[in-house]
């Protein structure tokens, strides 16, 4: 029997009418559609984001995926091998499988992982590309990531390296790791930098706060209110203000 394809498929950051032609084909030609389920009440951010898109997603066979947000590099290691243990069954009975991620594919995505472990056991992946959250936020703060001969760097919300980091020059991101934006946001105000910090980009609750060392709709960004700002949050940073 021919083994089945495992699709990762971009549904964007969170504004529905970001999802593309292209993913929407993709899901509605596979036999099963793959994503996270936080559970305890909580929304499967990007399976709701393509309902939202599509209704009829939901007639679908879903697979359900349990894969905590942890630094836990054993834990993560052993959620990412069970969620693929579940999708490598229906590969092998022949079944498209899309993994449904937010943002771009090819971004601090899941799909990495698993997509690692379906090419180790002889299975075949292809990646549907898609708006990455950063450039949704900057489209949202009417503002450009790039120009001319400014440089673009993209990094992992931590505190190693931050003072390296923001010696470059050009634009800076920071996504995510909610825990590290109080000193992030620190360091911007020490340096004089230009920053906006945008959370949940495209979703109901959707934040853009273009000053966040200020308070700002009932979130002081500065005070460490990470619980409010959420794992959805990114800073853009670009040079003296």
């Amino acid at each position: 029997m021919k083994k089945g394809i495992l699709y990762g498929v971009s549904v964007g950051p969170g504004d529905p009418e970001l999802i593309t032609v292209k993913a929407l084909k993709t899901i509605a030609a596979c036999d099963y559609v793959a994503f996270i389920d936080p559970g305890k009440g909580r929304k499967a951010a990007a399976f709701e984001i393509a309902r939202a898109a599509a209704p009829e997603i939901e007639r679908k066979k879903l697979i359900r995926l349990a894969i905590p947000m942890t630094n836990d590099a054993a834990l993560m290691r052993e959620s990412h091998c069970e969620a693929f243990n579940i999708i490598s069954g229906r590969l092998r009975e022949g079944a498209n499988t899309a993994f449904l991620t937010l943002g771009d594919v090819s971004v601090y995505s899941t799909f990495g992982y698993l997509r690692e472990l379906a090419t180790a056991s002889g299975f075949e992946t292809r990646m549907i590309s898609g708006v990455p959250s950063f450039c949704a936020a900057a489209a949202a703060l009417n503002s450009d990531l790039a120009l001319g001969e400014k440089n673009l760097h993209i990094f992992y919300a931590s505190e190693s390296n931050l003072d390296a980091f923001l010696e470059l020059k050009g634009t800076r991101v920071f996504m995510k790791g909610p825990s590290s934006i109080p000193l992030i946001i620190k360091k911007i105000k020490e340096k004089g930098l230009r920053a906006s910090l945008v959370s949940n980009c495209g979703m109901e609750n959707e934040l853009i706060i273009k000053q966040p060392c200020e308070p700002a709709c009932g979130h002081d960004a500065g005070a460490g209110d990470t619980g409010a700002l959420g794992y959805y949050t990114l800073i853009i940073a670009g040079d003296e203000a």
